[in-house]
């Protein structure tokens, strides 16, 4: 990774560098043509008015005061409108320069127009040519012209210059990439040996996040949040598993002593029925209990379909309550159930689990509540909701017992203590996913000797 990056970060270098070096060289070559144009129009202009500078004394030009009209030694020609060279005050490379009367009647305008002109030796010249205003009839052409040499001599050494800073620059370029590249993946090495850690089990590490809020503290954070989820979906698992493993390990060891107990002696058919009817009331129990297990799993696995269509909660409550009464009544108990004052009122869901799911809260309330007091189902709507209320006068819940209701084989210090009591603490559980699962919300209240209350909510159609 360091390597591509690298070499990315110089490929985009080398780019960079090829074009700021061909727009620094061809800026400078134009800005010093431009320098020259600039001169060569600056000196016609300052000949040709220093030409007509006599016009008050006479109005045509005499050659004769040439050599005091030069601003510079430059090449200059004089001509005349015939195409005649009227003064050549710098014959030495001037002589070389032919006239082109075609090219020099085509300029009728006072513009300086220039041109490169290749002399006999080879050396470039850089033209400036302008006609003069006309004096009784005539004018003239003023042509300037420096060589080029020292500009060409200038593009030599700043391609020179470019050829040596170019590869100098690519070289600390490389390096400080080298270096960048392994600033930007430190924080990445980081995590990737925190990940080869927890790999090795270990989820309690967790990857320094840098100081600056970037893309790579944003990654350090998620990705401590993630492990922080894995370990605690382990350490559940662990739990569960520790958990299903004791509640199946006690029922199996009671039947497993019965059978042997039996098996010691002959015994009477009826003692034979009794082992074999107290092993069937365990079997059905582990039963129930490895059916709500495999239940969960595909909960979690997002294997369980619902099966969902519109019901009447009102109706299934009616239902329930009904079931019910007879076994509150069994324990001197009255189960009340308060309809809502409209209905009916529907929810889009699946009928069986919401039936499960209130026979989970009631048989529990019925269960933690002493004789003569009251287990109450209440129904009503409030907004888009509707609300189910399932309230008793029992024993209730220690307040830090309440956050951990819903955890699987989580049985509160009161309930463990009543030998009474019997379940696997799952039933809450079931509760907690079938309610999720319809996209609705459930809150616990308790107060101790004083009754528990589950507040449900499932959104209406």
């Amino acid at each position: 990774m360091r390597v591509k990056l690298t070499l990315y970060y110089l490929a985009l270098l080398t780019a960079v560098l090829v074009f700021f070096s061909v727009a620094i060289y061809t800026y400078l070559a134009r800005s010093l043509v431009t320098i020259i144009d600039d001169s060569l129009a600056s000196t016609a202009r300052n000949i040709e008015r220093r030409m007509f500078q006599e016009e008050m004394s006479e109005d045509a030009y005499s050659p004769d005061h040439s050599e005091q009209m030069l601003v510079a030694p430059q090449v200059v020609q004089i001509i005349s409108d015939d195409g005649t060279i009227t003064d050549e005050p710098i014959p030495d490379k001037t002589h070389q320069l032919q006239v082109n009367l075609e090219e020099l009647r085509r300029i009728n305008d006072n513009l300086v127009h220039f041109s490169t002109i290749k002399l006999a030796s080879g050396e470039q010249l850089r033209v400036a040519i302008q006609r003069t205003r006309e004096s009784e009839g005539q004018f003239f052409f003023i042509r300037v012209g420096q060589s080029l040499s020292p500009l060409q001599k200038a593009r030599r050494q700043l391609i020179i210059l470019l050829a040596i800073a170019g590869p100098a620059a690519l070289l600390l370029g490389s390096y400080g990439g080298l270096l960048l590249a392994n600033q930007a993946l430190f924080p990445v090495d980081r995590l990737t040996r925190a990940a080869e850690e927890i790999e090795a089990g270990d989820l309690s590490k967790r990857v320094q996040v840098p100081p600056k809020m970037d893309e790579l503290g944003r990654l350090a954070i998620t990705f401590n949040r993630m492990i922080s989820r894995l370990q605690a979906a382990f350490e559940r698992q662990r739990q569960f598993t520790a958990d299903a493993s004791h509640e199946l390990r006690t029922p199996l060891a009671v039947m497993r002593g019965d059978i042997e107990i039996a098996l010691r002696r002959d015994r009477k058919p009826e003692e034979y029925r009794s082992v074999l009817t107290s092993n069937l009331e365990e079997t059905i129990r582990l039963s129930r209990l490895v059916e709500d297990l495999l239940m969960l799993a595909r909960g979690d696995a997002g294997q369980t379909l619902l099966q969902c269509e519109p019901v009447a909660l009102d109706g299934l409550c009616a239902q329930v309550a009904e079931y019910l009464t007879p076994l509150a009544e069994d324990k001197g108990q009255q189960l009340l159930y308060v309809p809502p004052i409209a209905s009916p009122l529907k929810v889009n869901g699946d009928a069986q689990r919401l039936k499960q799911m209130l026979l989970n809260l009631l048989d529990n309330a019925i269960k933690y509540t002493p004789a003569n007091g009251t287990v109450r189902l209440t129904l009503t709507q409030d907004q888009r909701d509707a609300v189910l209320s399932i309230s008793d006068t029992g024993r209730g819940i220690p307040e830090e017992d309440l956050p951990h209701i819903f955890e699987r084989f989580f049985r509160h210090s009161r309930s463990t203590s009543d030998k009474t009591v019997q379940g696997f603490g799952l039933g809450l559980s079931i509760v907690k996913w079938i309610v999720d699962s319809h996209g609705g919300k459930i809150i616990a209240e308790s107060k101790v000797d004083k009754g528990t209350k589950f507040t449900v909510r499932l959104p209406l159609l």
